[in-house]
């Protein structure tokens, strides 16, 4: 064999013998993805126990379902985007409701609106409902996200219920999404939405809260709210909260809400404001200032306020 064959003979060989290990982690690598990615199905989510986080996808297997609408909505995989549900919870005449919150350790003490994630559980119920055409799934037929519109509703229900023991979790129809722009400029058409946050709107009634016997239902947890003359309306709060405000002006309340979530349920109220979601209270009486600066300690100073008697619809429509 000449000499040049021989050497390109040597030099095929060295390059097999130098690639050769790098190849077979290549395929072994590929097969053991293969042979651990796991994942199971079950009430059309798919489970993926593949990475570190299972993560949720929303599949179609159930094809009994002919909504072209919710099938689309039901491919999509929600819970990697962290959404978080909150509610404008106002009263026809004590305005909206805000939660006080002083044992965050990175923030002073500030309001919430009631609300936070919506977890996986959310979801799971929200499917089930939209499966069974004999449950009333409590969502717009022109939602173009069925499935996210009504976990957020549930989400928002069970969040309300943990924090303030206010049990809508039945009564679904009276979370109406707030209108934050046109919906012509949002991706939704529910047009609720900003960073991850779905928004709505509640008008509460004196039924929602506990109005009698307050000083036997101290012991059991049941508080009343920091306004300076607070309304015989109680709450039984969560741990999470140290007290509850009524705010009857929604600017005020913008103001009050900026430390919360990064400042975008604030947002959100201003947007809403801006568009009429959320109407002032105080017009035609006298304004009741609450004696609250965030992320001071309350006073004891009272100031007088009158408060003139408003149809349960005076605060937003919400039908």
């Amino acid at each position: 064999m000449p000499t040049s064959a021989r050497r390109q003979q040597l030099t095929i060989k060295q390059l097999i013998v130098f690639i050769g290990p790098f190849i077979l982690a290549t395929f072994y690598t590929i097969s053991i993805h293969r042979t651990t990615h796991s994942s199971v199905v079950n009430n059309g989510i798919k489970y993926d126990h593949s990475s570190s986080s299972t993560q949720i996808i929303i599949t179609t297997q159930h094809q009994h379902n002919n909504n072209p609408t919710i099938m689309s909505d039901l491919n999509h995989d929600y819970t990697n985007d962290d959404y978080r549900a909150f509610l404008f919870g106002q009263h026809p005449i004590n305005g909206l409701l805000l939660l006080y919150c002083s044992r965050k350790k990175k923030k002073p003490p500030h309001f919430q609106a009631p609300g936070g994630h919506v977890d996986k559980e959310d979801f799971d119920a929200a499917l089930a409902r939209l499966q069974d055409t004999s449950i009333s799934s409590s969502v717009d037929e022109d939602s173009s996200h069925p499935l996210l519109l009504l976990a957020c509703k549930i989400g928002a229900a069970r969040e309300l219920y943990e924090e303030t023991g206010i049990d809508l979790r039945n009564d679904l129809h009276r979370f109406q999404p707030v209108l934050l722009r046109s919906k012509k400029d949002g991706l939704f058409t529910t047009s609720c939405v900003l960073k991850h946050r779905l928004f709505f709107r509640v008008c509460f009634t004196d039924d929602d809260f506990v109005t009698e016997g307050f000083d036997s239902m101290v012991a059991l947890g049941i508080s009343q709210s920091m306004n300076t003359e607070a309304p015989m309306l109680m709450l039984k709060l969560s741990e999470e909260h140290q007290g509850f405000l009524f705010e009857p002006d929604p600017r005020r309340a913008v103001d009050l809400l900026v430390q919360h979530s990064g400042g975008k349920v604030s947002t959100a109220l201003d947007m809403a404001i801006a568009q009429g979601e959320i109407k002032d209270v105080t017009a035609s009486s006298e304004r009741n200032e609450p004696d609250v600066i965030v992320g001071h300690p309350m006073s004891n100073e009272a100031k007088d306020h009158t408060e003139t008697e408003k149809g349960v619809l005076d605060c937003f429509e919400c039908c």
